[in-house]
């Protein structure tokens, strides 16, 4: 694969990631796999989503960056 789809693919995960996040915290309502989670109703479970998608930033992050600072680390692996 290449590296230049690598680097899309994560800044494509990154924003989806990124506008739930900011939708999540401008309404109070997150979609959860037990339905609608709500920030008065169940704020555990509520913030729990939150950190997880701060998690998932920072992994599409130190993605990023590893994806270009070694490169060719990803572009070996796609030819074996």
């Amino acid at each position: 694969m290449s590296v230049h789809v690598l680097i899309v693919l994560d800044l494509l995960l990154a924003l989806m990631v990124g506008l739930d996040l900011v939708q999540t915290l401008r309404t109070g309502r997150a979609h959860g796999r037990g339905g609608i989670i709500t920030r008065k109703g169940r704020p555990q479970k509520f913030w729990r989503y939150v950190y997880a998608s701060c998690a998932v930033l920072t992994l599409c992050g130190v993605a990023l960056v590893w994806i270009l600072l070694s490169p060719e680390s990803f572009a070996s692996a796609g030819t074996r």
